[in-house]
């Protein structure tokens, strides 16, 4: 059975610099993973539960279509930082290999190092673009769980504190 996701490849490529040749069966697992990992956490079981429900009845609309943008842009940024390292590199029987190709070459890994922080710094920033969305609009999704609630307050299994993405810099 297909799990429900927020996010398509096709809306991943849209919303990411990910190359329209990358192949897609490269990119469905990732999105399950990263939403799983970044998305759920923020959003608590209960709107999580709820905004799936409408996707799969395909009704969601007004205030939860906009919400859905928001959820859509982090989850392909947290997508595209996952996978991005498993593009590069592949597990086969030899080992884990770099990609290649003749025409084109593999990123020096301090490259790839700055390249993969560029994404997680957009991925952050959406991040917390949800968080002040949510925040900002507790009234209209009262299902939403603020993610400063202390652990005895937190009702869905979820602990969390808000986070803070502030580190500009990245030294490697």
């Amino acid at each position: 059975m297909l799990q429900t996701t927020y996010l398509t490849t096709d809306l991943l490529k849209s919303y990411t610099p990910i190359s329209s040749n990358v192949d897609i069966s490269q990119l469905e697992n990732w999105i399950n993973v990263s939403e799983t990992l970044h998305v759920v956490p923020i959003l608590g079981t209960a709107l999580d539960s709820a905004l799936k429900t409408e996707i799969e009845a395909g009704t969601i609309s007004g205030d939860n279509a906009t919400l859905l943008v928001h959820i859509q842009n982090a989850s392909s940024w947290w997508t595209f930082y996952e996978a991005s390292t498993f593009v590069r590199t592949k597990l086969m029987n030899k080992g884990v290999v770099q990609q290649s190709s003749d025409n084109s070459q593999v990123a020096p890994m301090e490259d790839f190092k700055q390249y993969r922080q560029e994404i997680l710094d957009k991925a952050n920033f959406f991040t917390n673009y949800l968080l002040t969305f949510l925040s900002a609009n507790k009234v209209v999704y009262p299902l939403w769980r603020d993610v400063n609630c202390d652990t005895d307050e937190c009702s869905d299994g979820y602990t969390s504190t808000l986070r803070d993405f502030g580190s500009g810099i990245y030294l490697g």
